[in-house]
């Protein structure tokens, strides 16, 4: 990696190759597909109104009670569209769908290529049409990405309404700084399965954006307010310089 003129920063945010790709593929702003007037349908809420009065244990257990409900809701999200994507005939199986609802965000991370806030966000009628398409060619994993995914609760809410209907196993990956916990309630009774809450450092550090100790209250009151289910926090080490990756399972 190079550095830029000034000597102070990475002159390329990923790899080098890549960055081409993403920043130069494309001399003309990519035009939008034409709209086939399709919308998404509003999320009923509350459907599981008795859990969201269920206040859940008052302390976070150590470990989880790994019980059949809790297994099969895991293998529903890795190991049944592994098998699924052998054994299906046809070339085409997708096991995992990443489904880029926003560019814009609400931080500027430095090593990030993944927003840009001259980007208008998915459409009622694109989402539909790509999680029908997905659905129809076998796949039943779908990730929320960015951008910042909730920067748009209510355009969320009814995507995740929509593809959990349809049987989709949800994930959404978060800075958390958007995850209030009424929208964690309602993403959570519309069938999300687990927020991914990228973190760059313990404590606050120069060019630092995602940091565990300003999330600690979001982190806080999201899990106060998900009732779903018991949620389980985890921290585990992501692939970039001091970074990890904390779970919240609803």
């Amino acid at each position: 990696m190079e550095e830029d003129q000034h000597g102070d920063s990475l002159k390329f945010r990923i790899d080098v190759d890549i960055h081409n790709l993403l920043m130069h593929s494309s001399p003309e702003p990519v035009k939008s597909p034409v709209s086939k007037g399709m919308t998404l349908p509003e999320p009923i809420f509350p459907r599981y109104p008795e859990k969201l009065s269920d206040p859940g244990p008052s302390v976070i257990p150590e470990n989880r009670d790994w019980r059949w409900p809790e297994v099969y809701r895991k293998m529903r999200g890795w190991l049944f569209p592994y098998i699924r994507s052998r054994v299906l005939p046809g070339d085409f199986h997708p096991i995992t769908s990443y489904l880029f609802v926003e560019y814009k965000c609400n931080l500027d991370c430095w090593y990030c290529w993944a927003y840009n806030n001259k980007v208008k966000g998915m459409t009622d009628d694109i989402a539909r049409r790509s999680i029908d398409w997905l659905y129809d060619h076998g796949c039943r994993v779908l990730a929320l990405m960015g951008g910042e995914p909730l920067l748009r609760p209510q355009f969320a809410h009814k995507v995740v309404y929509y593809a959990a209907k349809k049987g989709f196993w949800i994930y959404i990956g978060t800075n958390g700084r958007l995850l209030r916990p009424e929208v964690a309630d309602r993403l959570g009774d519309a069938g999300v399965s687990v927020f991914n809450f990228a973190v760059d450092a313990w404590d606050e550090k120069p060019r630092s954006s995602e940091i565990v100790t300003v999330l600690m209250n979001t982190l806080s009151s999201s899990t106060d307010a998900s009732h779903a289910s018991t949620p389980a926090i985890r921290t585990r080490p992501r692939p970039k310089p001091g970074g990890t990756s904390t779970s919240l399972e609803t």
